[in-house]
């Protein structure tokens, strides 16, 4: 596996190609213009002295607006990713901050204290606003609440005892809160709603299926990353 010891660069397109190289990602979003040198010293310094450990990437949020619309924070911004999965998050990034945070995704020390961004205003849809947090669905609302929703609607079919389930829950609840008015998010609860899963056929879990106009449009099966996730909803959404 190849040791990655300077920041490199990725876009929309390789993205996944990058949380999925084996390694702790510090992703860093900027606008392409220069970076104040003691931080643009920090990304270089912890992609060589931590190579093997963790990868360093950057992203011009001009050109790549898919990875953008994933934090509406002040640039110079970085998420943190391991398993796929994001760890942390800062707005308006300094040396100090990004240490603190590729650290913590190491290992070596506390969760920093993440700057709280207000959920952009999203248009409402047709039938109002979607609720800002995921609903819950059974077998007997099912059709109501997803097949006749005015709405897309992500259902996340899920059970208690699922590992996987867990990890991606905080992802789409995240999705529930950024695209409240155009999207409506579910969890259905499996092991108590079989009829669904079987109706589906829904063979592992989590599952997640993205229906438009009473269809599926789109099935996610696994912990999917979360640009991943919200690339299957923004098309489904411009479709």
């Amino acid at each position: 596996m190849p040791r990655f010891d300077t920041p490199i660069n990725t876009n929309d397109q390789s993205f996944d190609r990058v949380l999925n190289a084996g390694f702790p990602v510090a992703l860093i979003l900027w606008d392409g213009s220069a970076l104040e040198p003691n931080l643009e010293e920090a990304l270089r310094s912890v992609a060589k002295n931590d190579a093997g450990r963790v990868l360093v990437a950057k992203v011009n949020t001009r050109d790549n607006p898919q990875i953008a619309a994933n934090h509406p924070g002040a640039l110079p911004a970085l998420i943190t990713y391991r398993d796929g999965l994001e760890v942390t998050r800062a707005n308006a990034l300094t040396a100090q901050s990004f240490r603190a945070h590729v650290d913590h995704l190491l290992g070596r020390g506390p969760r920093p204290v993440e700057e709280q961004v207000p959920p952009r205003a999203e248009a409402p849809g047709p039938n109002g606003h979607a609720p800002a947090q995921p609903v819950i669905v059974s077998d007997a609302s099912f059709r109501r609440d997803v097949l006749e929703s005015d709405l897309p609607v992500l259902v996340d079919l899920w059970a208690p005892w699922c590992g996987p389930c867990h990890m991606i829950a905080p992802v789409v609840e995240k999705i529930a809160r950024d695209y409240a008015g155009r999207l409506k998010v579910a969890k259905l609860n499996v092991d108590e709603n079989p009829q669904t899963s079987m109706d589906y056929h829904v063979q592992g879990i989590p599952t997640l299926l993205i229906f438009k106009n009473g269809r599926v449009a789109d099935r996610i099966v696994g912990a999917a990353p979360e640009p991943l996730l919200r690339g299957k909803v923004d098309a489904v959404l411009r479709g």
